[in-house]
C-alpha cells in the first residue's frame, strides 16, 4: 500500500500523481512517523555510499593514502561531474597508482545539466570519472589495496571489500545480513535491500557515536567532517543533497538514491528519513523531501525559505516560462500517539 505524496499541476490541472512510503525513525529503532508502507523492503542504491565509506574507514584508508576531508567526502557521494570533482577523483587515484581503467562504474555523462554543458563546451567526451559512482569504486580499490586485497574483481559481491560492506550495512539497518537483498547497481557495484524503516534507522544511526558501544565512533567523526566541510563533493551546487548540509550547517544530512530514493540524517534530533517513490520519479523527490521535514518540524522558516525551490519546484516551458509547480499532498502520521 503506497499513498499519494506529490501532484503535477499544470495551469490548475492535476496532471500526473507519484505515490510511495515513508518512514522516520530514531536511534532506538522506534517508528516516530510513516505514510504508507515502513516495512516496503527497497535498495539503498547510492544512499548506501556513506555506509559503503564508513566499512573503509575501518581500514584507515584516510592514513594510508593521505586521503584529504574533500577526497572522503566524494567517496560517498553522487558527485555532479563537474571539473572540481574530476580533479578531487584525479588526486585520489594518483594517490592510489590506479588508472581509469581500473575502476568498473563504466562511462557516463555527467550528472548535473551545468557540469554536462561545461564538459561538451571543451570539446572532450565523458569517461569514468563522469559517472556519479566513481567517486564509491576509488574508495572500493582503496579499501582493497589497504587490506592487501586484489583488486581484481572489486564489484563482485562474493569479493571480500563487498562482504565486509554488507556487514556494515547490516549493523547499521538493525537487519540480519542473511535476509538483505542483493542486487546490482547501475554501476556494476552490489546494492542492498532493507525494509524502509531499517534504512531509516541507518539514518538515524550514521553519526549517533554511541552506536554500538562507539566501535565505529572515529569513522562517524570523519565522515561528518568531510561531508560537512565539503558539501560540493556530496552532490553538486543546486541539487538538494548539497545545499540541505549548507542550508542547515550540517545539522541535516541528506543522500539520494536512483529510483525515487532519498534518506535524511538529521544530527540534533536524533532521526533517520527514508523515501520511496514508488515509480522511482525523480521529479517528485524534492518536494517531499522539504515536506517531511517541514512536518517534522526540524527546519526553521528561514531555512525552509532558502530551500524552497526544492520544495516547489516550477514545472517550465523549455523557454523557462513557469506553467505550474510540483506540490506535495501528504500528511504524516505520527505512530506515538
Amino acid at each position: 500500500m503506497t499513498e499519494r505524496l506529490a501532484e503535477v499541476i499544470r495551469n490548475g490541472l492535476v496532471e500526473s500523481i507519484h505515490h510511495g512510503n515513508i518512514a522516520v525513525v530514531n536511534t532506538e529503532g522506534q517508528l516516530i512517523s510513516y505514510l504508507g508502507n515502513p516495512e516496503q523492503i527497497c535498495y539503498f542504491r547510492s544512499s548506501g555510499k556513506p555506509f559503503i565509506l564508513l566499512s573503509h574507514l575501518k581500514k584507515k584508508i584516510n592514513e594510508r593514502f593521505g586521503l584529504t576531508m574533500q577526497e572522503l567526502a566524494i567517496m560517498a557521494s553522487s558527485h555532479s561531474g563537474g571539473t572540481k570533482h574530476v580533479q578531487t577523483l584525479l588526486s585520489i587515484a594518483k594517490k592510489l597508482e590506479v588508472e581509469e581503467s581500473d575502476i568498473t562504474c563504466g562511462i557516463r555523462e555527467p550528472y548535473g545539466l551545468n557540469e554536462k554543458f561545461e564538459l561538451y563546451g571543451t570539446g572532450k567526451k565523458p569517461a569514468q570519472w563522469h559517472n556519479n559512482c566513481s567517486g564509491k569504486h576509488l574508495g572500493n580499490i582503496a579499501a582493497c589495496k589497504a587490506m592487501g586485497w586484489s583488486i581484481e574483481n572489486y564489484s563482485d559481491f562474493d569479493h571480500p571489500v563487498q562482504q565486509d560492506i554488507l556487514e556494515t550495512i547490516s549493523e547499521f539497518s538493525g537487519y540480519p545480513k542473511e535476509k538483505i537483498y542483493i542486487g546490482v547497481d547501475g554501476c556494476g557495484i552490489p546494492v542492498f535491500g532493507v525494509p524502509l524503516k531499517n534504512m531509516a534507522l541507518a539514518y538515524a544511526r550514521i553519526f549517533d557515536t554511541g552506536f554500538l558501544n562507539g566501535e565505529y565512533k572515529d569513522e562517524q567523526e570523519l565522515l561528518y567532517d568531510a561531508v560537512k566541510k565539503h558539501p560540493d563533493m556530496i552532490a553538486g551546487d543546486g541539487r538538494i543533497d548539497t545545499e540541505l548540509i549548507r542550508a542547515t550547517s550540517g545539522d541535516h544530512f541528506g543522500k539520494m538514491g536512483s529510483d525515487g530514493v532519498f534518506c535524511v540524517h538529521v544530527h540534533s534530533k536524533g532521526l533517520g528519513i527514508s523515501i520511496k517513490i514508488q515509480d522511482g520519479g525523480v521529479r517528485a523527490v524534492d518536494p517531499v523531501v522539504i515536506e517531511t521535514l517541514k512536518q517534522l518540524g526540524t527546519l526553521s522558516d528561514e531555512v525552509l525559505g532558502k530551500l524552497r525551490k526544492f520544495h516547489y519546484p516550477p514545472v517550465k516551458t523549455w523557454g523557462g516560462e513557469t506553467v505550474g509547480v510540483i506540490h506535495p499532498v501528504f500528511i504524516l502520521m505520527d505512530n506515538l500517539k
